[in-house]
């Protein structure tokens, strides 16, 4: 029998940015890692990023993980275009082995990654990852748990500890450790293939915008709805 994915290797990515619009922000810290039961993490990329002297840092984003334009200078993070390629052959690498990629929340970091990588010259699509997003898991299958469900709030209520919050590494292995403690608690999800994972992905992030808009609207809630579909582009996997 093939190893559920919850045992299996997985790779995790996150991203600090300049905000949360794709066609605005940029990334500053970026990390990839990889997880083989059994070895330890590898960081495949793990760095501070300079998106480049014109683009500007506001202080609430830098308030939250940290990163300013004199930190980026004072630690020569290397510059976008540098990182962005090896983390793109990194992904593809991954991709081609068939490994799963954990994102927590991956309707932020897909999109801002994608337009970063669309504004390379040459540019360069998403890889065709196959990915696994424990907010969006976690979220189906205790639907009715009350609280947050930030990153945080899942390492709590999985039994993890979070070190160094907004540190795109610590962040993205905290990520690991709730996929792999969603997947082994849900097993009718542990027992997917990662095809049907991300269908099931795609199934259960629209009812819970669908619902969660229906609750804005009876609440009548003074902010925008919740809109697109998961992952928050297109599907990178179509075709292969």
């Amino acid at each position: 029998m093939d190893t559920p994915w919850p045992d299996g290797p997985l790779a995790s990515l996150d991203l600090e940015t300049t905000g949360r619009d794709p066609a605005t922000d940029r990334v500053l810290e970026l990390a990839l890692l990889l997880e083989r039961p059994g070895d330890p993490v590898e960081p495949l990329v793990d760095t501070l990023v300079d998106p480049g002297p014109d683009v500007t840092i506001s202080p609430d984003a830098s308030a939250v993980h940290g990163i300013t334009r004199e930190r980026l200078i004072a630690e020569a993070a290397p510059p976008a275009a540098q990182v962005l390629r090896e983390v793109h052959a990194a992904l593809m690498r991954l991709a081609e082995d068939g490994i799963g990629l954990v994102i927590f929340n991956a309707t932020f970091d897909w999109p801002l990654l994608g337009a970063d990588l669309a504004r390379l010259d040459p540019p360069l699509d998403l890889p065709p990852c196959r990915l696994i997003d424990p907010l969006v898991i976690d979220r189906h299958v205790d639907r009715y748990r009350k609280g947050k469900r930030t990153l945080e709030a899942a390492c709590a209520h999985y039994g993890l500890v979070l070190d160094d919050a907004h540190r795109a590494g610590a962040d993205a292995l905290a990520s690991l450790g709730v996929a792999r403690a969603v997947g082994r608690v849900a097993g009718q999800v542990a027992a997917l293939d990662l095809d049907a994972l991300h269908d099931l992905q795609v199934g259960a992030y629209a009812t819970w915008r669908d619902s969660f808009n229906d609750y804005l609207r009876r609440q009548g809630a003074d902010r925008g709805p919740v809109t697109g579909d998961w992952p928050g582009v297109a599907d990178s996997t179509a075709g292969t």
